[in-house]
């Protein structure tokens, strides 16, 4: 049981350390899709050829927070 402990504290250690830079780069892509759907060519291009795609980066452009559900309620 001990093992399993220090096998799951790791686990979680390294989650911490990855949390800040996947964050850095969660933010960066939503800058860039917003920054794609600031263009009408492209949000046009997208529209005619691949409208299911359009839905989700719109989603994702709207994003105001990246933060896990528990501390965006916050």
């Amino acid at each position: 049981m001990e093992r399993e402990l220090v096998g799951r504290q790791m686990q979680v250690k390294s989650v911490e350390d990855r949390y800040g830079v996947d964050t850095l780069h969660l933010t960066v892509a939503r800058a860039y899709v917003r920054t794609l759907l600031g263009n009408d060519r492209i949000v046009r291009w997208i529209a005619q050829h691949r409208p299911e795609y359009l839905k989700e980066l719109q989603t994702i452009g709207e994003i105001e927070t990246i933060a896990p559900a528990a501390e965006a309620a916050e």
